[in-house]
């Protein structure tokens, strides 16, 4: 499925409160202990909605590239493909208030190829992260678990850190762009690229007034011109 900023401003103005954002999420580089049970709500293209559980030593640590989920519900277990579900919101027993927000989706990562600018396209689950009228930030890591205060834990490695991706009006899908281990320095420049045309904004992250890193404010005041 290729979400769209239509479709997922519709699902963060259902789900404010559902949203992680990830500086204040909690992070880790080691897997945790997988014999929790968090509480499943699994919205397919379809609109159905389906509850239960998901977890155990085999998925409590979700992979983020997991095609398959595997949840346990009232009437049994079911294996859902992942490719078949809009969103998934997990939460803590006893901390629905905490629901944190996946969604599957493709993704593109830019490379150049003799000046050429192309792009190599992957499917994984991602966070939603930041949303404003007109861009959305989303961010991806090796697994997502909850830690006991239902914070989202999104394990990672030294290596890749936590990837960002960003999708535009207009984009199919995300694009990655930066990531947690990144510079402020790049990150501005990536900014100055990908946002070009909203001038203002672009101004305020190179002259730091927005740090590069403030993907909340950067969301909320993308302002694109003629929109």
């Amino acid at each position: 499925m290729k979400p769209t900023t239509k479709t997922l401003s519709a699902l963060a103005a259902s789900a404010a409160l559902c949203l992680a954002m990830l500086h204040s999420c909690q992070v880790a580089q080691l897997i945790n202990n997988g014999t929790t049970y968090y509480d499943t709500e699994i919205t397919t293209v379809d609109n159905r909605l389906i509850a239960g559980e998901i977890g155990g030593q085999r998925s409590s640590n979700l992979p983020s590239g997991s095609k398959t989920i595997s949840i346990k519900t009232a009437e049994g277990r079911q294996k859902i493909k992942s490719e078949t579900i809009k969103y998934m919101t997990l939460s803590r027993k006893k901390l629905p208030e905490k629901r944190q927000t996946l969604v599957w989706t493709e993704y593109k990562i830019p490379y150049k190829k003799k000046g050429e600018q192309k792009f190599r396209t992957y499917k994984n689950w991602q966070v939603l992260n930041s949303i404003g009228d007109h861009l959305i930030i989303t961010a991806y890591g090796h697994t997502y678990s909850l830690a006991k205060d239902g914070a989202l834990v999104i394990t990672y490695s030294r290596d890749t850190g936590i990837q960002y991706c960003l999708q535009r009006e207009g984009d199919d899908c995300p694009i990655h762009f930066g990531r947690n281990t990144s510079s402020r320095s790049f990150m501005r420049k990536q900014w100055q690229e990908y946002l070009a045309d909203d001038p203002v904004l672009c101004e305020k992250i190179r002259t730091k007034e927005i740090d590069a890193f403030n993907f909340k404010a950067i969301a909320e005041q993308y302002s694109p011109k003629g929109k």
